[in-house]
């Protein structure tokens, strides 16, 4: 007979090793594992959704959505964006600064249009960062075999 601390380490260095099946017979026993991805994933943590975040105004200024010396389409509600892209300017008289994203996502909101006068703090944009990307040796899988 085999034990089940025994049956729970195969088990154990079965997932780690990324094999499928596995049987195994002796004198008076026959044990047959069988893994597969959908088990393995059905263990999974899911995502956490994080968050959105409000990308606000760092001073009082106008909101321009594109710089008046530029040709490029304004951001639009829905775009993927990067970290560090420039979203829009604000304008302090004769100078132009950026808005920049603070992270990767989607934007979910406009909070102002091209134009508009803003105050400090005011927001700007609505942003869903984009889901975390963890290296697969982070993720752990639960014992479904045993």
């Amino acid at each position: 007979m085999i034990a089940i601390n025994e049956i729970r380490q195969i088990a154990q260095k079965m997932q780690a090793s990324g094999l499928g099946n596995i049987e195994i017979s002796g004198k008076d026993f026959s044990l047959r594992l069988r893994c597969t991805d959908e088990e393995l994933y059905r263990c999974l943590p899911l995502p956490k959704e994080a968050a959105p975040v409000a990308i606000k105004a760092a001073k009082k200024g106008q909101f321009w959505a594109t710089h008046p010396m530029q040709d490029k389409a304004p951001i639009a509600k829905g775009a993927w964006v990067e970290a560090g892209d420039c979203l829009g300017f604000l304008q302090f008289g004769d100078l132009y600064l950026p808005v920049r994203s603070p992270l990767a996502g989607e934007i979910t909101r406009l909070a102002v249009a091209s134009g508009e006068t803003v105050g400090r703090g005011r927001g700007l944009f609505m942003l869903r960062p984009a889901p975390e990307n963890r290296p697969i040796e982070e993720v752990k899988a639960c014992d479904t075999l045993i």
